[in-house]
């Protein structure tokens, strides 16, 4: 059985810090009322730029929940208005960890 981890990223407003956190603990707390996943997120700050890069990771999940949980998450950051904090959007991305007990995975 393989681990994934969904990673999600997006650049929002620093004026917007305070709604970003808030959404994103709405988030995490449909998520994991829903999934049993507990969500970490965090942030890097690009003053230059004038935003703020949030990081959300959301782990563990079991490979067959890959496709079910990333559409949920997406319609709960939806529907709690991620549309208008992060500018450009959300970006998603999966993970499969390897398991380093068992080597390397084979080749394809």
């Amino acid at each position: 059985m393989s681990a994934v981890v969904v990673l999600v990223w997006f650049r929002a407003d620093p004026a917007r810090n305070a709604d970003c956190a808030r959404a994103l603990h709405a988030l995490a707390a449909r998520v994991e009322r829903r999934f049993g996943v507990r969500g970490r997120f965090g942030w890097r700050d690009e003053p230059e730029k004038n935003r703020r890069t949030w990081l959300e990771s959301w782990e563990p999940l079991r490979a067959e929940q890959e496709g079910g949980f990333v559409e949920a998450l997406e319609a709960e950051a939806a529907a709690l208005g991620f549309g208008t904090l992060a500018a450009g959007g959300r970006f998603v991305e999966t993970f499969h960890w390897a398991d380093a007990a068992k080597g390397p995975p084979p080749c394809a």
